[in-house]
Formats: structure tokens, C-alpha cells, sequence
């Protein structure tokens, strides 16, 4: 009975943390629209607004690009304990 709680507990943990990262996976330019939103930009300007704001966020990605792989590689993961035999 524990087992089948500790599973559902587990299940429901990793559903709900993969939820918010599948929901905070917004694009550059979803973001810029909110972003245009928030700061009340103009009709007119609108198209001109998001397309700098789409431009400045690849160029930043692109920039962090070729550093990422310069770092040192991480140490293989440990194997998990065993769980404890259930009584």
C-alpha cells in the first residue's frame, strides 16, 4: 500500500513540474507580443516593436551558443541506491 501511494505521490510531483515547463516553453515571439502589451505599444508600431524584440533575443541566443560547449564536460550521473525491500 506505501509502494502504490509513494508511486502516485511521484507521478503527481513529475506531471506537475513537467506541466510549468511545457507552459514556460513560450516562443521569442509570444513573449515580445506580451512584452508590447505590457508596455502599451502603439498599433502602428506594433509589427516594428516585436520584429527588434524577436531580432535582439536570437542574437542573444546565438551569442550564447558557441560559449555553452567550451565548458567542462559534466561528470557521468551516479547510479541510484536500491530501494529497501519492502516488509
Amino acid at each position: 500500500m506505501k509502494k502504490l501511494i509513494a508511486l502516485a505521490t511521484a507521478a503527481a510531483l513529475l506531471s506537475g513540474i513537467s506541466m510549468s515547463s511545457f507552459a514556460a516553453g513560450k516562443s521569442v515571439e509570444e513573449r515580445c507580443k506580451a512584452q508590447a502589451e505590457k508596455h502599451k505599444i502603439a498599433e502602428d508600431k506594433l509589427d516594428a516593436y516585436i520584429k527588434t524584440c524577436v531580432e535582439k533575443h536570437t542574437a542573444k541566443k546565438k551569442a550564447a551558443a558557441p560559449a555553452a560547449p567550451a565548458a567542462a564536460p559534466e561528470a557521468p550521473a551516479a547510479p541510484a541506491a536500491p530501494a529497501a525491500p519492502a516488509k
